[in-house]
């Protein structure tokens, strides 16, 4: 599904039926101007899903820090790149093609 695009201007002459648009369809609408996007008019329920999220992934960044406080910064930057680097290498590796045996 394509998401729906609106010019600024339209937006500003229309911004009832804009909001209407985004109640009653629950689908986002892009403001851009000159044809860059400047803003994103979503429903409610999409804007409380997203705050929800969001306060969960610092409530998760939080525990981590937590569970770090007595470490050292360094030792656990070393740490952290390392997973990092491994997550990217089975990412890498997944996406690899096989080789065809014969």
């Amino acid at each position: 599904m394509l998401t729906k695009r609106m010019s600024a201007r339209d937006a500003r002459a229309n911004f009832a039926d804009l909001l209407g648009l985004v109640y009653y369809t629950k689908e986002a609408v892009i403001v851009e101007k000159k044809g860059k996007p400047v803003a994103v008019v979503i429903s409610t329920e999409d804007y409380e899903r997203l705050a929800k999220e969001r306060e969960q992934d610092w409530a998760v960044v939080e525990k981590v820090r937590e569970r770090n406080a007595d470490k050292d910064p360094d030792e656990v930057l070393c740490d952290v790149t390392a997973e990092v680097e491994a997550v990217r290498q089975e990412i890498y590796e997944q996406k690899k093609p096989s080789k065809v045996r014969r």
